[in-house]
């Protein structure tokens, strides 16, 4: 009788075993999938936060504008470029001036049926006409690769000083007046000792873009 008694218990303790086994698999199955949908949701955040940043640039701009995301970069990292998923189809052309949140990103380079390679003012083959903000001093932004922006050509007298707020010109024909494109970060004498040279920080971080407006004329 013992025996059997006890080997009645020891199947009773195997199915109760099976059954937390499987109980634990539901509960992980569960959890799995709660995480994944809080990753969605926080996604979802991050993208409702970069795109009401566009919308309030456009609110406030009064512009026309064609909304698009980053899908490919320069995978040589010879050059600083993106690719957008809007082309001609959505009537973006070559120049067209490409913004985020509102800080200054570049032009469109090159333009396909349906994408478009945006030239990033980082690049080195990149030029903007800039103006301090507070001083009005005028010089030109160029790229510096990976080390961000420096704005050349300032006069020795200005008093152009970290932290004032870098815009475009109006100049260069392509971008217009007024669009933010960083901070100074420092000012010091360039190599000829005839002008100032200006480091400035982008207000985009060019490492991080995935959606962007191109701003149509």
């Amino acid at each position: 009788m013992k025996l059997i008694s006890g080997s009645h218990y020891a199947l009773r303790d195997i199915s109760n075993y099976k059954k937390i086994l499987n109980e634990n698999k539901i509960l992980k199955e569960n959890i799995d999938n709660l995480e994944n949908r809080l990753l969605q949701l926080h996604e979802a955040g991050l993208e409702n936060i970069r795109l009401r940043g566009l919308l309030d640039f456009r609110e406030s701009e009064k512009r026309r504008f064609v909304p698009a995301m980053v899908i490919a970069r320069d995978p040589t990292g010879l050059g600083n470029t993106i690719v957008i998923d809007k082309g001609k189809n959505n009537d973006i052309h070559k120049d067209m001036v490409v913004i985020s949140g509102n800080g200054l990103v570049g032009r469109v380079r090159e333009c396909g049926w349906s994408i478009s390679r945006v030239l990033l003012i980082s690049d080195r083959d990149s030029v903007v006409g800039a103006t301090i903000q507070r001083t009005r001093d005028e010089g030109a932004i160029a790229g510096n690769g990976r080390s961000g922006l420096l704005m050349k050509y300032l006069e020795l007298s200005s008093e152009a000083a970290k932290g004032d707020k870098v815009i475009t010109s109006g100049f260069s024909g392509i971008f217009e007046k007024g669009i933010l494109i960083g901070e100074v970060a420092s000012v010091a004498k360039d190599a000829s000792g005839l002008y100032l040279n200006a480091v400035v920080t982008p207000k985009v971080d060019m490492t991080r873009i995935e959606d962007v407006l191109v701003i149509r004329k």
